[in-house]
């Protein structure tokens, strides 16, 4: 008897000892698990330079500030979609790759929501890694049951190269 209880003790201190799996995201609402996944699928689409699926998720009345390259110039989607094989093959050839960085700050109201997203983009410019954090401000409305862009908001943070060793002797 007092080996099995041993070994009932030991299984009891081993299992106590294995880590807890990661809580899974809680969300206040449906909607707030749907513009999550929406979010996820932007990065998804754009590191996978997915045209189309890009496209399908603004609204067609959708506007973007291209603070980066047009000094705060505000373009519609279809000046999006004009130079989107232009910016995508840029981007490839820039190593290009986004991360959405958690948690996302989520506001429902109705039809509309507003959602402040941090990312980061790693690419190579002039063969030197750089990651830049960027603040990204979505204004979304629903549309047939799902979410669309309808205005997008980048506000760069921050700019983080690896710090470079300098050569030996």
């Amino acid at each position: 008897m007092r080996p099995v209880l041993f070994g009932l003790a030991a299984a009891l201190v081993l299992l106590a000892c294995v880590p807890s799996p990661p809580p899974a995201p809680r969300y206040g609402s449906a909607d707030e698990k749907s513009i999550a996944t929406l979010l996820e699928t932007y990065v998804t689409v754009w590191n996978a330079g997915d045209e189309k699926a890009i496209l399908r998720l603004y609204a067609s009345d959708a506007r973007m500030v291209a603070r980066l390259v047009h000094d705060h110039k505000v373009l519609r989607k279809k000046d999006l979609a004009a130079n989107l094989p232009y910016i995508l093959k840029e981007q490839a050839r820039a190593g290009l790759v986004l991360e959405l960085q958690k948690p996302l700050q989520v506001v429902v109201k109705g039809e509309t929501a507003t959602v402040k997203a941090l990312l980061r983009l790693s690419y190579t410019d002039q063969g030197r890694p750089v990651s830049i954090l960027m603040d990204q401000e979505l204004a979304l409305r629903r549309e047939q049951f799902f979410w669309r862009i309808v205005r997008e908001h980048p506000d760069p943070v921050g700019a983080v190269m690896p710090e470079q060793t300098p050569p030996g002797p």
